[in-house]
């Protein structure tokens, strides 16, 4: 048990760390403000949506490595095999979807669940950097700050 705890607070911290890094790129090189247009908007979002790819390959790797390399367990069902399989298959845990066509075992049921909660708090704190990414943006639009009362 102490080695998935181990493998799991390791993809925790590498996905948290991918994506700070991600959001604070993307709020360097994107012009928010009164010089921006529409384009950045759809810069934003593909690059917020690669960063989540990278954080599912991630945990992907992550189910490899506990099933193959430690035999902590497997995901049983015909859509968890090959590399596409535990792509889905991670996909369906960190978006917490559940269709219940790929189920981990053993040890892997723990780094499952905790990918659920950790692809909430990501989505979560994706979905926060783009409302304050747009507030920014429509109050440059409308002329008032953003600590200006509304109208």
């Amino acid at each position: 048990m102490t080695l998935i705890i181990l493998i799991t607070i390791v993809l925790v911290m590498a996905t948290f760390f991918v994506h700070q890094a991600a959001l604070s790129g993307l709020a360097r090189s994107i012009p928010i403000g009164a010089q921006s247009s529409h384009p950045w908007f759809y810069l934003l979002m593909l690059g917020i949506f690669a960063a989540h790819i990278v954080e599912i390959i991630l945990f992907a790797i992550g189910f490899y490595v506990a099933d193959n390399l430690f035999g902590l367990g497997t995901l049983e069902g015909g859509s968890a095999e090959g590399a596409m399989g535990l792509f889905y298959a991670s996909a369906v845990f960190y978006t917490s979807l559940g269709f219940g066509d790929v189920l981990p075992n053993a040890q892997l049921r723990f780094l499952a669940s905790i990918e659920a909660l950790n692809g909430l708090l990501l989505i979560a704190w994706s979905a926060s950097f783009m409302f304050a990414a747009m507030n920014r943006s429509w109050h440059c639009f409308s002329g008032k700050g953003p600590d200006d009362p509304p109208a």
